[in-house]
């Protein structure tokens, strides 16, 4: 595949920033002044983008680049629907968090991201499995995962990352009922809420891993001591100064083998921003890696 004969198959949530149409319409407007062919499948709902996306991968051609137009919870769809096959992935930052097109270098350019779509080249990063759904940013359980399951979504579409605190006070009572016991290396932790990232970036664009990202073949471990509302709100405010990593109770590990997640009763956890699973958990790497395409540093 070359960028002179690239053709573009763009996977469209249009309900994924309700508030970014505008940005969608000014992208397809840039593509248009490129020699790329493009073409829009929209999706109808839950589920959507991952048959769309395995329907793309048994067309089995190799001059065709599929595109996420949408939020992290679209681009979970299709990296489920891109198993066993090799089609690489492009995006076009559509939603709340877009943390995945950080991670590529685009951010929220519309620019930088059609740019990286007609001129990148797909280099390989690594994903991981959380028992068998597949995930290319974080997991997460405790102070983020009930925030998820309690999250209506009404609210995000009309405030967008604000809608992630109400629904964290919704379920405030619950951060002091939170047990975990997460297994890295062959050491059993004790912990309040855990978080498992392939990603250098969380929520957004708070570093949370300084030393990872989705090019390595590595799984960062974030253990969180504590629990309750008090330490709720520290962990947030050393996020927004990107100093998590330095909280004497926050323990960072690092390792390339499976984990374990676990707790005395099912806990809800989330995964690229998306619950529907509880514990217990396995995490491990993804053997076969992820062809995509990432803006040039």
């Amino acid at each position: 595949m070359t960028p002179a004969n690239r053709r573009l198959v763009i996977i469209h949530n249009p309900t994924s920033g309700m508030r970014n149409k505008s940005r969608f319409s000014k992208a397809l407007l840039r593509l248009a002044e490129t020699e790329c062919e493009v073409e829009i499948l929209k999706t109808t709902g839950p589920g959507h983008a991952t048959m769309l996306t395995q329907e793309l991968v048994a067309r089995n051609d190799p001059d065709l680049v599929l595109v996420a137009a949408g939020g992290d919870g679209t681009i979970s769809e299709i990296l489920n629907g891109l198993k066993g096959g090799d089609l690489p992935l492009g995006v076009i930052p559509l939603g709340t968090a877009n943390v995945l097109a950080r991670e590529l270098g685009v951010g929220v350019s519309i620019e930088k991201a059609v740019d990286t779509l007609v001129t990148a080249l797909p280099v390989p990063v690594y994903t991981a499995l959380a028992n068998d759904k597949r995930f290319l940013l974080m997991l997460g359980a405790g102070y983020d995962s009930l925030a998820v399951a309690a999250m209506r979504s009404d609210q995000k579409k009309r405030f967008g990352a604000i809608a992630y605190v109400l629904a964290a006070m919704r379920v405030i009572a619950g951060f002091r009922n939170m047990k975990l016991e997460v297994t890295v290396n062959g050491v059993r932790h004790s912990a309040g809420s855990v978080i498992i990232t392939k990603a250098k970036y969380y929520g957004g664009p708070f570093v949370i891993a300084p030393d990872g990202g989705i090019e390595k073949p590595q799984l960062d471990v974030l253990i969180f001591r504590g629990s309750g509302a008090v330490n709720a709100i520290r962990y947030g405010m050393a996020l927004l100064l990107n100093r998590i990593n330095r909280l004497p109770d926050v323990e960072m590990l690092v390792t390339d083998t499976a984990i374990s997640l676990t707790s005395p009763a099912p806990f809800p956890c989330q995964c690229d921003g998306d619950g529907g699973f509880e514990t217990p958990v396995n995490i491990s790497l993804d053997p076969q890696p992820l062809m995509i395409l990432r803006a040039a540093i």
